[in-house]
C-alpha cells in the first residue's frame, strides 16, 4: 500500500524553514514599527456644553473643529443626568460608572460635586476620591472598573500627561495613582520621566494650559487629557446645588479659551495634521440630558483622518457616539486596534460622510439634539392616552359585538364602524416611526407647536395605513386587514433596521438617544411589534393558504418567514432577547399548520435547538477581534468575566421599576391578558360567541394566537424591561383580533372551515 507521507527533500525543509524564520521576524517587526508611526493624542474635555452653545462668533476655536469630523455625544451614565465625574470616570472604565453612592431618587435633587484635585507625596499623586469611586463601582449593576483607561496605558509604557482634576480621574491607574499630573495650581509632579517642575507656571489658564500640552508634545507625549472645565446650567440645576457666578454663555466662553490653547499649543509643536485631537463634552449641564458636543481632528483609528460626521460601531448612527466609546479610541489610537483590554463596551469613535459641507454637518448635529428634546415632553403622555384609549377600545368592543344596536341593519353600521375603529388602532404603532420621515420636531420651540406636528403628522400615516387595509382586495377576507397592518408594521421595523434605524431614533415609540439603552435595531417595544406583525401577516397568509388546500405552502410560508423574521431581529435588529421567543412561536405554529401533534418532547427539541443555535451564533461573534463584536459577543465576554449575576439582577430590577412605577402600562398589561385569555380559552364567558365562531372558520387564528402568546411571555422573560413587550405587542394584536370577529359576524355565517389535520384536537398546547 503506497504510503501516505511525502518526504520533502533536505532542501525544501531548509527553505522552509529559513522562510518561517524570516515570516517571524517579519511579524515581530510590524507592531513596532506601527507603534513608532502612531500619532500622538489629546483629548480635550468638558461638560455641559452642546452644538446650540457653538457659533463662529461666540466660540471660534469649538466651531473651527467643524473642518474635522463632528457628532454629538450621549452622555447617559448610571442615573438620568450625567454629572461632570460620571463623564470622567466613564472616559476611565470604559463602562458606565458614577461618583455619587445613592438612588436615583437621591441623585435628581443632589449637586453635582466637583472633582476633587489629586494630592501629591513625594514624587507619587493619588486621586484622592478613587477608592470611594471604586467602591460605588463594585457596588453597581455596570461592572465598571476606574482604572481601565490609565493602567492600560502604563502597563503599554504609553507616556501620558493629565491636565486637571477631571483628567487626573481618567487617567489614573485602578490604585488611583497618576503617572504625570499637573494640579490647577501649576504644579507638576514626575516619575522620572518627564522633569519636575518643566510645565512650570501657576494657574489653570489658557496660556498655561497651552504651555503644558506643547512641552509635553515635544517631549514624545502620547497621550495627554485635558480637563477644560464645566458648564453648569442656571435654570436647570438640582435643589442642592447653588449656581455657578458666571453665566452659560461666559462659561462656555471659558471653555471655548482652552481649546484655542491647546488647539494652537499642537500647531506649535506636533502639528495639528499630525496629532489627534478629541474634544467631547462628558456630562450634562444639569438636570436635563442632552446629546452634548463632540468634534476630532487628525488622524483616527485604523487609517484615515477624521472629516466629516463621527460615529462608532456601538451606536451604529451618524453623528452619535457615547462616552463609552472614547475609552477604545484612546487605546486604538495610542495602543493599536489590537490592544486587547477586556471589559470595554464600547467601540472606537471614526468618521463617515467626508463629501458632507461643514454647514450640512452642523445641521446634523444641531437637529439630532433638537429631535431628542422635542420628543422627550411627548413620550410619556403618548403612552398614557394611548394605554387609556385601548383600555377603553376594549370595553367598547365587548359592549358592540353583544348587543343588536338598532337590528340587522344598524348592527351592521356599528360593526363597520368598530372595524374602522380598531385598524387605526393597530395602523398607530407603525404611524409612530413613519411620522419621522416629517421633520416635526422643527414646528416651533414650544412643546405645544411639537405636539400638534407630531400629531399631524402620525395621523396622516394612520390614514394611509387604514386606507390600504380596508380598501384592498383583501377587505373581503376577515383576516385581512389584520395581515396587512401586522406586515405594513414589520416591514416599517424591517426597512428601517435594514438602512441605519433613522426612523426608530428619536420618535414616540421608538429609541431615545439621551437614554443611550440602544442607539440602532430593535429595543423591546420594537421588537414586541416587529414580531407581533410578523406573526400576524403569517397567521393571516397561512390561514388563507390552508382554507384554499394548499397546506404545504402554507407550512413552507411558516417557516419562511420565520427564518426571515429571525434574521431581521437577530441580525439587522441586533436583538439578542427576541430570537428565543420568535423561533418557538414560529416553530410551534409551523408543526400545527402542518398537521403534526405538538407533545412535551418535540417542545423541549424546539425550546433546546434555539439555545444551542443562539449559544453557537454568541460564541462565533465573540471568536472575533473586540472592537468587530456585536452585543452578541459581548455579551458572552460579560459572561466570562464572571458578569452574569449583574445582567440578571439589573433586568430584574428594570422590569420591577416599569411593573410599579407606570401603573396605566401595567393595568393594560393585565386587561390585554385577560382579554387575550378570554379570546384564547373560553370565548363564551362574555358571550361574544362570535370569537368561536372566528376560530371555526379561520382554522390557523387560534393556534396563531396562541403561539402569540407563547412569543410575548417568552419575550417579557427574556428581555430587560421586557414587561413592556406583552402590553406593547397587545396594543397592536388586540384591536386587530376585534377587526376580524367584526368581518366574522357581519358576514353570513356560513360553514365553518375544515379542520387543521387529522390531530386537530391535540394540535395546541
Amino acid at each position: 500500500m503506497p504510503s501516505l507521507i511525502v518526504r520533502r527533500p533536505p532542501a525544501a525543509t531548509a527553505l522552509i524553514g529559513v522562510l518561517v524564520i524570516l515570516a517571524g521576524l517579519v511579524v515581530g517587526a510590524l507592531p513596532a514599527q506601527a507603534a513608532e508611526e502612531r500619532a500622538p493624542l489629546v483629548v480635550v474635555g468638558f461638560s455641559g456644553v452642546r452644538w446650540s452653545d457653538v457659533s463662529t462668533s461666540a466660540t471660534p476655536a469649538l466651531a473651527s473643529m467643524s473642518s474635522g469630523a463632528i457628532g454629538t455625544v450621549a452622555v447617559r451614565s448610571v442615573f438620568t443626568a450625567a454629572c461632570p465625574v460620571d463623564g470622567w470616570l466613564g472616559l476611565s472604565a470604559g463602562r458606565r460608572a458614577t461618583g455619587f453612592d445613592g438612588t436615583s431618587q437621591q441623585h435628581a435633587s443632589a449637586a453635582c460635586e466637583p472633582v476633587a484635585e489629586p494630592t501629591a507625596t513625594g514624587t507619587t499623586t493619588v486621586q484622592p476620591d478613587f477608592a470611594d469611586y471604586r467602591r460605588t463601582a463594585d457596588a453597581g449593576t455596570f461592572s465598571a472598573v476606574p482604572g481601565t483607561l490609565g493602567q492600560a496605558l502604563a502597563d503599554a509604557g504609553t507616556r501620558t500627561l493629565a491636565i486637571g482634576p477631571g483628567a487626573g480621574v481618567a487617567l489614573a491607574q485602578e490604585d488611583g495613582t497618576i503617572a504625570n499630573y499637573v494640579t490647577s495650581n501649576g504644579a507638576a509632579v514626575s516619575d522620572g520621566t518627564l522633569t519636575a517642575g518643566k510645565y512650570a507656571p501657576s494657574g489653570a489658564q489658557p496660556e498655561v494650559v497651552a504651555g503644558y500640552v506643547q512641552s509635553a508634545l515635544e517631549d514624545g507625549t502620547q497621550v495627554v487629557v485635558v480637563d477644560a472645565g464645566t458648564v453648569r446650567d442656571a435654570a436647570d440645576l438640582p435643589a442642592r446645588e447653588s449656581a455657578p457666578a458666571l453665566s452659560r454663555a461666559d462659561q462656555v466662553k471659558a471653555v471655548d479659551d482652552v481649546v484655542a490653547a491647546v488647539q494652537q499649543a499642537v500647531a506649535a509643536s506636533t502639528g495639528a495634521d499630525a496629532t489627534t485631537v478629541l474634544a467631547v463634552s462628558l456630562g450634562d449641564a444639569g438636570r436635563t440630558a442632552h446629546l452634548q458636543f463632540g468634534a476630532a481632528t487628525g488622524p483616527q483609528p485604523g487609517s484615515g483622518t477624521y472629516e466629516g460626521l463621527l460615529g462608532s460601531r456601538s451606536t451604529r448612527q451618524t453623528a452619535i457616539v457615547q462616552t463609552t466609546d472614547l475609552t477604545p479610541t484612546v487605546l486604538s489610537l495610542a495602543l493599536g486596534s489590537d490592544h486587547g483590554t477586556p471589559g470595554l463596551v464600547g467601540a472606537p469613535v471614526t468618521s463617515t460622510d467626508a463629501q458632507r459641507s461643514v454647514a450640512d454637518r452642523e445641521e446634523k448635529v444641531r437637529d439630532l439634539d433638537q429631535a431628542a428634546q422635542a420628543v422627550q415632553p411627548l413620550v410619556g403622555p403618548f403612552f398614557t392616552v394611548w394605554g387609556a384609549a385601548q383600555i377603553v377600545l376594549y370595553a367598547v368592543a365587548t359592549l358592540a359585538l353583544r348587543k343588536a344596536w338598532g337590528g340587522h341593519r344598524g348592527r351592521r353600521r356599528v360593526l363597520a364602524w368598530l372595524r374602522v375603529l380598531t385598524v387605526v388602532f393597530g395602523a398607530v404603532c407603525a404611524s409612530t416611526f413613519l411620522a419621522n420621515t416629517i421633520p416635526w420636531w422643527r414646528a416651533g420651540d414650544s412643546t405645544g407647536s411639537h405636539l400638534l406636528a407630531v400629531s399631524g403628522a402620525v395621523a396622516l400615516y394612520v390614514a394611509v395605513i387604514t386606507a390600504v387595509a380596508l380598501l384592498g382586495p383583501w377587505r373581503r377576507h376577515a383576516l385581512g386587514p389584520l395581515g396587512v397592518v401586522g406586515l405594513v408594521t414589520a416591514g416599517v421595523l424591517a426597512v428601517d433596521c435594514a438602512t441605519g434605524s433613522r426612523l426608530i431614533t428619536s420618535s414616540l415609540n421608538g429609541l431615545q438617544p439621551v437614554v443611550a439603552g440602544r442607539f440602532y435595531g430593535l429595543g423591546n417595544q420594537q421588537f414586541a411589534l416587529f414580531a407581533t406583525g410578523s406573526l400576524l401577516f403569517t397567521v393571516a397568509l397561512a390561514d388563507f393558504l390552508v382554507r384554499t388546500g394548499r397546506r404545504r405552502w402554507a407550512v413552507v410560508a411558516v417557516a419562511v418567514l420565520g427564518l426571515l423574521t429571525t434574521f431581521v431581529d437577530g441580525v439587522l435588529g441586533s436583538d439578542f432577547g427576541g430570537p428565543p421567543a420568535i423561533l418557538p412561536a414560529f416553530g410551534f405554529l409551523a408543526l400545527v399548520v402542518a398537521g403534526v401533534r405538538i407533545t412535551w418532547q418535540r417542545v423541549v427539541v424546539i425550546l433546546g435547538a434555539t439555545v444551542v443555535v443562539l449559544a453557537g451564533i454568541s460564541i462565533a461573534d465573540w471568536l472575533r477581534p473586540t472592537d468587530d463584536q456585536t452585543h452578541l459577543g459581548r455579551f458572552v465576554q460579560t459572561l466570562v468575566d464572571g458578569g452574569a449575576w449583574q445582567v440578571v439582577e439589573r433586568k430584574g430590577a428594570q422590569n420591577l421599576r416599569i411593573l410599579y412605577s407606570n401603573w396605566l402600562l401595567s393595568l393594560v398589561l393585565a386587561l390585554a391578558a385577560v382579554f387575550i385569555a378570554f379570546v384564547l380559552v373560553r370565548p363564551k364567558v362574555l358571550g361574544v360567541s362570535v370569537l368561536q365562531r372566528a376560530y371555526d372558520r379561520h382554522p390557523v387564528l387560534k393556534p396563531g394566537l396562541t403561539c402569540l402568546l407563547v412569543l410575548l411571555v417568552i419575550g417579557f422573560a427574556v428581555n430587560d424591561s421586557g414587561a413592556a413587550v406583552p402590553a406593547v405587542g397587545a396594543m397592536l394584536a388586540v384591536p386587530l383580533i376585534i377587526a376580524c370577529c367584526t368581518r366574522v359576524l357581519a358576514d353570513d355565517p356560513g360553514e365553518p372551515a375544515g379542520p387543521l389535520g387529522p390531530e386537530r384536537a391535540h394540535s395546541t398546547p
